[in-house]
């Protein structure tokens, strides 16, 4: 991001940029920057424990964060209802999942689906309480293997025709910019992003429940930071999702400076692209990945700065 202008981004300007698309083809990132008044500190723990779900417009209905092992209770938010509109998607899906044994669109392992299958005679009224449990078991199944082993160790799931393993699917997006990936070397080499490397200064696991392409699905990720006097490195790993996309990870480099915090944000996903945002291929899922982080960004620096 050449020339930036640090008195318009003080004045509240947020520089965007997308990524080149590289040979990855499942695989774009946007970045951006932008500067909020207050100390790195307080910038840097709010970013670590901010709730999305406080903000309407970010469509995100639950946020649990929690740390390892997970509590036993820590899913029990979850209990999907065909009386909401915007749950009815995933429950068709996760119904023709589980009666039939093919995964409808979802990204389930076949063991999973084989270990939940269910007579397609199970009366109506408890489609609804199955399917949520269905959810609740591979949700804590994927974070404690994510905790154990890190991205390594999550199952691997056929999406269409495409074999997808979360570690490689990891691999191809930190390989579309090497000088961004050799620059959190010490961030991206921790667990859990790897199963034997050193362990961050924080890591915050947490599962949300959040409206994509206007129907419910679920997510699974942590974040993980390094704390430094000069500077912060923030991740967050976005490691399961129920449909859409395969993964999302998000990179930050927090300075101080001048009375504030400066913030380099740089945002990856991995998506079944045409069918991913609508429909879009990867240069216009870019430019609508620039739109989101904006108001993410706008509502974040709010939040601090109130």
């Amino acid at each position: 991001m050449p020339g930036l202008d640090l008195e318009k981004l003080k004045r509240g300007e947020i520089e965007s940029v997308r990524g080149p698309l590289g040979n990855f083809p499942r695989g774009v990132y946007v970045e951006d920057c932008f500067f909020v008044r207050a100390p790195l500190a307080i910038v840097g723990e709010k970013l670590l424990h901010w709730d999305t779900s406080k903000h309407p417009e970010l469509e995100v209905s639950i946020l649990r964060e929690y740390s390892w092992p997970a509590p036993p209770n820590v899913f029990d938010a979850l209990a999907l209802s065909s009386n909401r509109p915007k749950d009815k998607w995933l429950i068709d899906h996760t119904w023709r999942t589980i009666t039939s044994g093919t995964p409808d669109g979802l990204f389930v392992a076949a063991t999973e689906m084989t270990a939940a299958k269910q007579s397609a005679n199970t009366p109506a009224n408890r489609r609804d309480t199955k399917a949520s449990e269905f959810w609740k078991k591979i949700l804590a199944s994927r974070d404690k293997a994510g905790a154990s082993g890190g991205l390594k160790a999550l199952p691997r799931f056929q999406a269409g025709k495409i074999d997808i393993s979360i570690r490689s699917e990891f691999d191809g997006l930190m390989n579309m910019t090497p000088r961004v990936a050799s620059h959190f070397q010490s961030l991206i080499s921790a667990k859990p992003f790897s199963e034997s490397g050193h362990s961050p200064d924080e890591v915050v696991p947490y599962w949300q429940e959040t409206l994509v392409q206007g129907h419910t699905t679920l997510h699974a990720g942590f974040l993980a930071a390094v704390k430094r006097a000069t500077s912060w490195q923030v991740a967050d790993c976005t490691y399961f999702t129920s449909d859409t996309y395969f993964m999302s990870v998000t990179l930050y480099e927090l300075s101080p400076i001048e009375n504030g915090t400066l913030v380099w944000q740089i945002d990856f996903v991995s998506a079944p692209f045409r069918s991913y945002l609508g429909g879009t291929d990867r240069f216009f899922a870019g430019k609508e990945m620039i739109k989101g982080a904006a108001k993410s960004i706008r509502l974040f620096r709010a939040d601090v700065e109130k």
